[in-house]
């Protein structure tokens, strides 16, 4: 009898065990075989520029990983409450710098606790925050092994509210963690920059801070407090306003490219209606209606065009 409780102890063990090795590709599995919400679609298409430039192949791409994401990162609201409108903000910000990696994950994030507003720095040593005037809208810490990221959730929808401001505080900490993805912040993705591209990017990176510094660049001066730091607002920069960081800056805009694999100016080029503007029209109506007039300027209804197309996508 000991020996047959031994046994099934022994078995319920491993079972156990199974059951935790394995959760990560279960959940994935699971995520990927559910259907993607028809109300999550249009969040994206009424408020994600990025995912409305891309094919509809590759919306079906941005959704699954979308789903697989949301399906293995904690999202938590302190003082606050996280809807699917945040949920889904937080996905985006992470899966745009990495969409031009398919198989890509953010290993070690723990947890993303979203917070109400920007919040003071309290002798935080850790320099991979995004401030302004004294407050904090974004960080990524360690602990344990594990990467926890706080958000201002303000700053994270005025990220996506106004898709021209070159500024998505989201898209900044989660190039951090891309950044950080060979072990270290340090500006250099060595996991994305091919080994070929390093010395460039380095030479690169330390003539545009040099230029901030001496007040002879457009690029936002926060950029110039460190190597990872700029990485993280010419991030923001990149998918921001492209076509702007293309024509000023085209070494820095190339290298970009192929560190991210994305080309975003040709992405948006393919539209008659820039997806940024289009948002930004469909934002400033008071109340927008499916039979009014689509503010893409197709003089379709808004049910038959951008809505039809972020429900059927």
């Amino acid at each position: 009898m000991p020996y047959l409780i031994s046994l099934a102890v022994l078995a319920a063990v491993l079972y156990a065990f199974y059951r935790y090795a394995t959760a990560d590709s279960r959940r994935r599995t699971e995520a990927l075989a559910e259907e993607f919400p028809a109300a999550w679609r249009q969040i994206l298409a009424e408020r994600v520029a990025f995912y409305l430039s891309l094919t509809k192949k590759e919306k079906v791409r941005f959704e699954k990983q979308v789903q697989v994401f949301l399906a293995s990162t904690r999202i938590t609201g302190v003082q606050t409450e996280v809807d699917d409108v945040t949920r889904l903000l937080v996905a985006a910000s992470a899966l745009i710098p990495v969409f031009g990696f398919p198989e890509w994950e953010y290993g070690n994030l723990g947890e993303v606790l979203i917070v109400p507003d920007a919040w003071k720095l309290e002798n935080d040593p850790d320099k991979e925050v995004k401030p302004l005037q004294g407050t904090l809208l974004g960080s990524v810490q360690n602990f344990q092994n594990q990467h926890y990221m706080r958000l201002s959730k303000a700053s994270l929808e005025q990220g996506f509210r106004d898709g021209l401001d070159r500024q998505n505080v989201g898209i900044h900490e989660f190039a951090h963690l891309l950044d950080e993805a060979d072990g270290v912040i340090d500006g250099l993705p060595k996991a994305a920059l091919p080994p070929e591209l390093l010395q460039p990017w380095a030479a690169v990176m330390q003539r545009e801070i040099a230029a901030i510094q001496a007040g002879k660049s457009e690029i936002n001066p926060y950029a110039a407090t460190n190597e990872a730091e700029f990485f993280a607002v010419v991030t923001e920069y990149f998918f921001e306003k492209p076509e702007k960081l293309q024509e000023n800056h085209p070494e820095l805009y190339e290298l970009l490219s192929r560190a991210f694999r994305q080309n975003p100016k040709k992405r948006f080029l393919r539209f008659a209606t820039d997806p940024r503007e289009w948002l930004k029209t469909l934002r400033n109506r008071r109340k927008f209606g499916r039979n009014d007039p689509c503010p893409c300027g197709s003089g379709k209804k808004y049910k038959e065009c951008h809505l039809g197309q972020a429900q059927t996508a």
